[in-house]
């Protein structure tokens, strides 16, 4: 293969920065690597240089000879001198004549900086590799993870936009880029400091470091922590809501809480969590959301709690729960350390459902109606548009759900207990009262009677889809 030395022309790379252009080659350091490179080509042009003034003293004699072209040699000697600067000291300037040339070549074209010192900084590294610099970087990281708990943790390297600029302009196909060999070397230094292991997939939080500046930036993954939960009394939202008459800014009408209702599922949950973990923020992600004025009973409601940018890591989570539940309105159970993709399953899984409501009709109904419905409710398909309630908020499509089957539980003439196994996803409400035609069939349809859902309660968000389990 062919090495591209003319990039030491314009750029002196050192011995470290130039091997690692060919850093997936050999196993071997990217300093050493380098060196070996340079030293190769500068015995190849030392002795080419020489068979070429040779030949020029024999063309001077005998003018019969070819001579050797100009060019060539002017090429041997340039290089030569670069090599020199990017910091081969063993070159024998003394073999190239009028010097002062390529010295001048050299500092109008190559790009390079000088330290205080007057001693020539590579262009590529600027001396980010040198022991003081990784100390001093090392000691940041280590004061900016003093105040976390973690068990594992990842170093990556940001490079300012003119370096990341410099590496595209000179990277070959064997390159290694210069983030990676920091990190390496940055790391040997921290994880003996630190004590904690390096883990490249689901580190407990990232380090980034700007070598150039000694800036250091932690990104903290967040905690998860799932589990099922109910809501034992209505009235209470699933998640935070702005008050809307301020945004969320403060206002009389919400005696300046900023909330339209005074709490909340997710902050009842959150609240203890937070007080110990010392996150940043939080959020609740459900298998899906019941309203406002409906229960959520039975096993719960699948959840993940996301604990952002956590201080702590590890905590009692059963002490943390008892804590919920003496709220009085939410109850957590079975809460145990999740992962990411457990909020990926919650939110987008679909879950069937078993629902209790409390059917009130307009006319009298009799048992018979109510069986006869119960029939017909069984594997039916509902055909439902986006309820008008919520459609300043949800697109306006129709959408196909279906009940599976239905029980029944007689109260007086005008009403009945409605237990419904169903596909997550249908408005249990509007299946009751048609909404004006948007869903149909409905029960109010089936009856042709005008009803409506005056208590509803979840019973169940189903990990399995037997009916015969309910």
């Amino acid at each position: 293969m062919n090495i591209d030395y003319s990039v030491l022309k314009k750029y002196p790379l050192c011995d470290r920065c130039f091997g690692r252009l060919y850093g997936k080659l050999i196993r071997s350091s990217n300093f050493e690597r380098g060196h070996a490179l340079k030293l190769a080509k500068a015995i190849e042009l030392e002795e080419d240089l020489r068979t070429a003034l040779e030949k020029m003293n024999e063309t001077s004699e005998n003018p019969e000879l070819k001579p050797i072209e100009p060019e060539k040699l002017e090429e041997i000697k340039e290089l030569m001198y670069c090599i020199y600067k990017s910091g081969i000291s063993g070159i024998k300037l003394d073999l190239i004549d009028n010097i002062e040339k390529y010295e001048t070549k050299f500092k109008n074209e190559a790009e390079y900086e000088k330290n205080e010192d007057c001693d020539e900084l590579c262009p590529w590294c600027k001396g980010i590799f040198e022991p003081e610099n990784i100390e001093t970087v090392a000691e940041n990281v280590v004061n900016a993870l003093s105040e976390y708990e973690f068990d594992s943790f990842l170093i990556g390297t940001k490079l300012p936009k003119r370096f990341k600029e410099l590496e595209k302009e000179i990277e070959t196909p064997f390159i290694e880029s210069i983030r990676q060999e920091f990190g390496r070397e940055l790391g040997k230094v921290v994880v003996p400091l630190v004590k904690r292991r390096v883990d490249k997939e689901n580190p407990d939080i990232v380090v980034m470091v700007n070598p150039y500046n000694q800036k250091v930036t932690l990104q903290v993954n967040p905690v998860f922590i799932k589990g099922r939960y109910k809501k034992l009394v209505r009235g209470i939202p699933q998640s935070h809501w702005h008050c809307r008459s301020c945004k969320g800014k403060g206002c009389e009408k919400c005696n300046f809480t900023g909330k339209q209702y005074m709490t909340s599922v997710e902050e009842i949950i959150a609240e203890p969590f937070m007080e110990v973990m010392k996150g940043s923020s939080e959020a609740l992600h459900g298998a899906g959301r019941e309203d406002i004025d409906v229960r959520m009973l039975g096993n719960g409601r699948p959840f993940v709690i996301e604990i952002k940018e956590p201080k702590i890591r590890k905590v009692n989570l059963e002490e943390l729960a008892s804590k919920v539940n003496e709220s009085g309105n939410v109850e957590i159970i079975n809460v145990e350390y999740g992962v990411k993709k457990d909020v990926h399953f919650f939110k987008n899984e679909p879950h069937k459902k078993t629902y209790l409501a409390h059917v009130e009709c307009e006319e009298k109904v009799s048992n018979e109606e109510v069986a006869e419905l119960v029939k017909k409710l069984e594997d039916l398909t509902i055909d439902q548009r986006t309820p008008d309630r919520v459609s300043h908020r949800r697109a306006d499509l129709v959408r196909v759900r279906k009940v599976y089957k239905a029980w029944p539980h007689m109260i007086d003439d005008h009403n009945f207990e409605l237990k419904i196994f169903c596909d997550g996803g249908l408005y249990i409400k509007e299946l009751i009262n048609s909404d004006e035609g948007r869903t149909t069939p409905s029960v109010s349809e089936l009856l042709n009677k005008k009803c409506i859902c005056k208590f509803l309660d979840v019973l169940d968000v189903h990990d399995y889809e037997d009916a015969e389990n309910i």
